[in-house]
């Protein structure tokens, strides 16, 4: 093989039709170590992602499909709450508040004592008979009355309290404790099982850093910023990458055999575990000009808005789901990147099953998709 090599490299004594030959032998033997070598990095680069990816897993363990309590962010009304009967305080001492933040507006709250401005000391002066220098006379201070301390609270009064979170389920504390960010935990079959992170009204980041926070290409599967558990349309994005890893194979949910391998995607979240199924599955482009666009960031609805959305979903999509989807199901919405649109995406909308339906159900009704 060298002889031949070293043959290829002699021009001095070849003959024109020798060295085109030769030039394009050399050629050759160069695509096939580029191919080669491509061939190895995306074997390398796929076996990478997967150990990643099974290092992850092997942090979550997950719980029995049994609903949480309901998350706190799908309604944020007041509550007023009645207070425990406070043992009394004697009203001399101001019972503690909570440090207030200050702002450059802020001025400070009235306090119990007046203060008396002093009356000016008299100031001797150098003729015969000096006239009285005038004091300054004390004025009332007037008391904002809206801005009085409160009365100290009794049995009849009611603080209003926002909810606030649960705490995490016990199967995301390791997860947790290795990426703060972490806010699911997403299973479609054998193509996907990893964790969903999430950075408030950040889209950017975790589309360069992997879920150890390391700079990476295949960045990490995260929750859309502007999303909150509870949300009646959570949206989760992940790169299309050639290896088939992360989303790299969402757009087999096109094809009636995965869709039936993959009837049932399980999503968990800090609160609450769920199966969903999908009910709708298409590209679209993110260019608003685009005759192609779909407007895929839809979070909160009413009725009308609901199923308006809904609809268009199901128009869009490449198969005829028969799936029921009705305002108050919980949706799921998976994005990656597609490549024959102009900011092309690849969509799969899916439904959280309802209470009583079950997986065998569920794919049994995809059989019947064509």
């Amino acid at each position: 093989m060298f002889r031949h090599l070293k043959a290829l490299l002699q021009w001095k004594n070849a003959s024109p039709r020798a060295r085109r030959y030769r030039l394009f032998c050399l050629v050759c033997v160069l695509l096939i170590a580029f191919c080669i070598a491509y061939v190895a990095y995306w074997y390398i680069d796929q076996g990478r992602i997967e150990a990643e990816g099974a290092s992850y897993g092997a942090m979550y363990s997950p719980a029995p499909l049994t609903t949480a309590a309901p998350s706190p962010f799908a309604n944020e009304t007041a509550t007023a709450v009645p207070t425990a009967s406070p043992s009394p305080a004697p009203t001399s001492t101001p019972s503690a508040a909570p440090t207030p933040s200050i702002s450059p507006n802020a001025t400070a709250a009235p306090t119990a004592r007046q203060t008396v401005p002093p009356t000016l000391p008299p100031v001797a002066v150098r003729a015969a008979s000096p006239a009285p220098l005038p004091t300054a006379t004390p004025q009332p201070r007037v008391v904002d009355e809206t801005r009085a301390p409160l009365a100290t609270p009794d049995e009849n009064t009611l603080i209003y309290a926002l909810p606030t979170p649960p705490p995490p389920q016990e199967s995301f504390s390791e997860l947790l404790l290795y990426n703060p960010d972490t806010v699911g935990y997403l299973m479609i079959g054998d193509i996907v099982d990893l964790p969903v992170v999430q950075r408030e009204n950040d889209n950017e980041y975790y589309l360069t850093h992997a879920f150890s926070g390391a700079e990476a290409r295949e960045g990490a599967l995260f929750l859309d910023g502007a999303n909150r558990l509870g949300d009646e349309n959570l949206i989760v994005y992940g790169h299309n990458m050639r290896n088939g890893t992360m989303f790299g194979q969402l757009s087999s949910f096109g094809e009636r055999e995965f869709l039936l391998e993959n009837a049932v995607v399980r999503f968990d979240t800090l609160y609450e575990n769920a199966l969903y199924v999908p009910f709708a599955m298409f590209e679209a482009s993110m260019d608003a000009e685009d005759g192609h666009y779909f407007d895929v960031r839809q979070i909160v609805f009413d009725e009308t808005s609901y199923e308006l959305f809904v609809l268009k979903l199901r128009a869009r999509s490449t198969l005829e789901i028969p799936v029921e989807v009705s305002y108050g199901d919980q949706l799921l919405t998976l994005v990656t990147c597609s490549y024959n649109d102009d900011d092309g995406r690849y969509i799969v909308a899916l439904r959280k099953l309802r209470a009583g339906e079950t997986e065998e159900e569920m794919r049994a009704l995809m059989e019947s998709v064509e």
